[in-house]
């Protein structure tokens, strides 16, 4: 997994390319949790170059929707099939998606 930042109006846009699995989800969670200890509060999630999502994967996200919980998390770029795990686990009723 490769995980890079850029700034996009008053927030940030992480962008994932690969896989947020059991190997990566630790990777991820501490590339975030960095990003929110410094300040962030508006982070938008790209995974349009992300493949898969593991429960690992899953738990990850709903980790870093708990550190954003004043503020904004937004997923984009979400594949139909990843869509269909957050379907399937109802985190696209939780989460936002543009």
């Amino acid at each position: 997994m490769k995980l890079s930042t850029r700034e996009q109006g008053t927030g940030l846009v992480v962008e994932v390319e690969g896989r947020i699995d059991t190997n990566t989800a630790p990777e991820f969670t501490a590339y975030t949790d960095k990003l929110v200890d410094d300040g962030a509060d508006d982070i938008t999630v790209d995974l349009s170059a992300c493949d898969f999502v593991s429960s690992a994967g899953l738990r990850a996200i709903v980790t870093l929707q708990k550190r954003l919980i004043d503020g904004r998390l937004v997923f984009t770029g979400v594949s139909e099939e990843i869509m269909d795990v957050f379907a399937m686990t109802g985190f696209d009723k939780i989460l936002t998606f543009e």
